[in-house]
């Protein structure tokens, strides 16, 4: 007797066994391993627009509640049914730095010129060290 395996681990069994079902389009193990990670990019873009789209029309049909309408820090059940359930993490905001605040108070307390101040903050800025890479596939 066979045991029924939950839907995740469904999910996960299916998704895991398709390079297995594909024709790839170069036998060596270099061309292999391209087109399985082509193979994974594409699957992430298809299942986002397929997530976003489905989460719209949930939204829209009114079956789960919007996450963005949601502004208290918390764990909150949107929508369930049954054995299903989707939960939204709400963090807290995120605090900005407000420069206008921040140099209008130097010179009421401190005396401190609005222009200084911007020089300054201008002067303190560094380059950063992020730089976003995006990779790309053709297929010829």
């Amino acid at each position: 007797m066979q045991q029924e395996l939950s839907f995740q681990a469904q999910i996960y069994t299916d998704l895991d066994g398709m390079p297995a079902r594909m024709r790839f389009p170069d036998k060596t193990n270099r061309g292999k391993m391209l087109s399985t990670l082509m193979m994974w990019k594409r699957v992430i873009e298809l299942a986002t627009k397929k997530y976003e789209t489905l989460l719209k029309q949930l939204i829209d049909e009114d079956l789960i509640k919007d996450p963005k309408t949601i502004n208290t820090p918390g764990t909150f059940v949107i929508g369930e049914a049954n054995k299903v359930s989707l939960s939204v993490s709400v963090s807290q905001p995120r605090k900005a730095f407000n420069f206008e605040w921040f140099a209008n108070k130097l010179q009421v307390e401190y005396k401190v010129p609005v222009a200084m101040t911007r020089a300054l903050y201008e002067e303190a800025k560094q380059p950063g060290e992020t730089q976003n890479r995006t990779l790309s596939f053709k297929e010829s």
